[in-house]
């Protein structure tokens, strides 16, 4: 019997293979971290339909790569719209039955010529790293990709140590006078929409970005509802802190609670102000959160985050909350033309 013959096919959200699209992405999750559990076909589907609807920040394709019928391979992009135009952030997944066999660097290829069709001249990707030489890394480096920025992975145990929390909101608390906490659930308030756009602005410039190819983004109100009303189409609750100077809002943390499997919740972006630092801000918000989080999930069993380690003060903050290191993200680049023909 013949082998089938690869095939790289267009498909949208609502598609009938994109379950099968979406399993794809399963299974290497599994694979790499068989405690996680995996997303779900409707959080993939919403992010999907955002891509192709018109209006939006960003737009973006979507590919399976089929062995006969089988999908055994997922490829999306995403383009922003408002700025970062030369870029084309890229998710690519293999069934880790079928790795080894040209189908990711088939992925990788079409990658490269959607993204050189739409003016895309910088190419970004996501490798999670459970250990050392994991298959996404071994991957990259073999297709001409550049690590640009490397983070900790941490994890935090829940329920957190009362003594260790109620320490931490201590020292916070003596170190921020003169700043009010508030807290929001999936939408933040409209009196402080403004403010959390220019947060939102400030993470492109003032967080670390290691070397990677992007430049500072805009964002105002109109955007900030665009994502939160994507969070809650993807099944999550984002449960937000933040502090306030003079009726501002000066810095904020979220944390995204997939309500399918609230056992395990993701840390979002943190920020404080530069102008606001040294007053333990980041800690106050995020005791803030966590406090909300016991009560609103008490089965949520472990918080993820991650880190630069160059960030010394968050990774100070989330030492003293219990994190503890767990792996490793990074980040990759690619140039169209500098990969390996």
């Amino acid at each position: 019997m013949s082998t089938p013959t690869l095939r790289l096919v267009e498909l949208g959200p609502d598609d009938d293979a994109f379950a099968a699209w979406c399993a794809v992405w399963a299974a290497t999750e599994q694979a790499d971290r068989p405690g996680d559990a995996p997303r779900t076909v409707d959080d993939h589907a919403a992010l999907g339909r955002q891509l192709v609807a018109s209006g939006g920040s960003r737009d973006g394709t979507h590919r399976a790569a089929l062995l006969g019928d089988d999908v055994v391979g997922a490829l999306r992009l995403l383009y922003p719209l408002r700025d970062n135009t030369s870029v084309a952030f890229v998710d690519v997944a293999v069934y880790p039955a079928h790795r080894r066999r040209g189908i990711g660097g088939a992925l990788v290829a079409e990658a490269l010529r959607l993204a050189a069709a739409a003016g895309r001249t910088e190419l970004i990707a996501e490798i999670d790293e459970p250990g050392p030489d994991t298959p996404g890394r071994l991957f990259a480096l073999r297709h001409g990709w550049s690590c640009d920025l490397l983070e900790t992975r941490r994890d935090l145990a829940l329920p957190v140590d009362e003594a260790r929390l109620a320490a931490v909101e201590a020292d916070a608390r003596r170190a921020s006078g003169g700043y009010e906490v508030v807290t929001w659930r999936d939408h933040v308030p409209d009196e402080l929409l403004d403010d959390r756009a220019v947060l939102e602005e400030r993470m492109s410039t003032d967080a670390p970005h290691g070397d990677m190819p992007v430049e500072a983004e805009r964002w105002d109100g109109e955007r900030i509802r665009e994502i939160e009303d994507l969070n809650v189409a993807r099944g999550r609750t984002v449960l937000s802190a933040g502090a306030l100077h003079d009726g501002r809002l000066v810095a904020f943390t979220d944390l995204h609670v997939p309500l399918a499997t609230s056992e395990h919740a993701r840390q979002g972006a943190t920020l404080v102000l530069r102008e606001h630092r040294g007053h333990r801000l980041g800690a106050l918000v995020k005791a803030a959160v966590l406090r909300d989080l016991a009560t609103a999930f008490p089965r949520t069993r472990l918080i993820t985050t991650y880190n630069l380690e160059g960030n010394a003060p968050m990774v100070a903050v989330n030492a003293a909350l219990g994190f503890e290191p767990a792996g490793q993200t990074s980040m990759w680049s690619l140039r169209p033309g500098s990969a390996p023909g």
